[in-house]
């Protein structure tokens, strides 16, 4: 490339490319593509083009380095050749990696949201609610379910008689206590009979432990003997007629409570072990 400069009176001179640079001048060097500013200046260069034409080992190394080689300018009037023309490394674009972008949540709605989290605790809770009683019926149907397949086993198992007499009078009494009034109502007339019932002091009614059986005297005589005689079958604790009390050992008189029925004139009470008897029945 050549440039026209004008010289002493006004007559253009044509300058070649060679031409040496003076002090205090500043020119544009061009070598292999590559731009580098020469003068007075302090010289830019490009940072990666450098690295890679002054590595060790670069086919570059040598000849692109003197080319971009700049020195600043000499006090005197020295006069500065241009280097020898070399081919230079290529330039590499830094590598860009896209950022992912992630939207901010909606929060400009707080009440909203605070109250939608509310909802669904309710809802959660109601839910755990209705499984939990869900779960206590159904064990308590299973229990139910068990007790009544026991009682049919200890009653097939004692050979206790089933004459249609109905038990339901009788509360919640235990399994081997409602075998043992079907067992001696069928025998006897199939008789009034009283189960679990609230009672003054010390008694086995409100546990479901006793029953009562309406009867005259001459039933109550059998009926009483027939419940002692059967009476680890049965799981019989004691009986109680005509203010008597009989634990198995033999009758034994009773303070006088005031009334037919508080001695146990007009019904037979038979109370009952917490556990279920063992051994066979025998008829009375």
């Amino acid at each position: 490339m050549a440039y026209d400069h004008p010289t002493d009176g006004g007559r253009g001179t044509h300058r070649s490319s060679n031409t040496p640079l003076r002090r205090g001048a500043t020119a544009i060097a061009v070598a292999g593509g590559a731009l580098s500013l020469v003068g007075a200046g302090v010289p830019v260069v490009v940072q990666s083009l450098h690295d890679a034409n002054t590595t060790d080992g670069s086919p570059y190394r040598s000849a692109a380095y003197n080319a971009l080689s700049v020195s600043s300018a000499p006090t005197d009037d020295t006069v500065v050749e241009p280097a020898a023309q070399a081919p230079l490394a290529p330039l590499v674009a830094p590598t860009v990696q896209p950022v992912a972008w992630t939207p901010e949540p909606d929060v400009t709605n707080g009440a909203a949201l605070v109250k939608a989290v509310q909802m669904v605790e309710q809802q959660v809770a109601a839910q755990a609610e209705a499984d939990r009683v869900a779960a206590e019926q159904a064990v308590a149907e299973q229990a139910a379910e068990a007790e009544r397949v026991a009682a049919e086993d200890v009653r097939g198992a004692t050979g206790s008689p089933d004459c249609g007499l109905s038990t339901s009078g009788l509360g919640a009494v235990k399994s081997h206590v409602r075998n043992a009034a079907e067992f001696l109502g069928c025998q006897y007339g199939e008789p009034d009979m009283h189960g679990v019932a609230g009672r003054a002091g010390t008694s086995d009614h409100p546990g479901g432990l006793a029953l009562d059986f309406m009867v005259d005297r001459s039933t109550g005589d059998r009926l009483a003997q027939c419940a002692l005689d059967n009476q680890e079958a049965l799981g019989v604790k004691y009986v109680i007629w005509e203010q008597q009390i009989n634990h198995g050992n033999g009758w034994k008189q009773m303070e006088d409570r005031g009334g037919a029925t508080a001695n146990h004139f007009d019904h037979v009470h038979v109370s009952f072990d917490s556990g279920a008897g063992s051994g066979d029945l025998s008829g009375c």
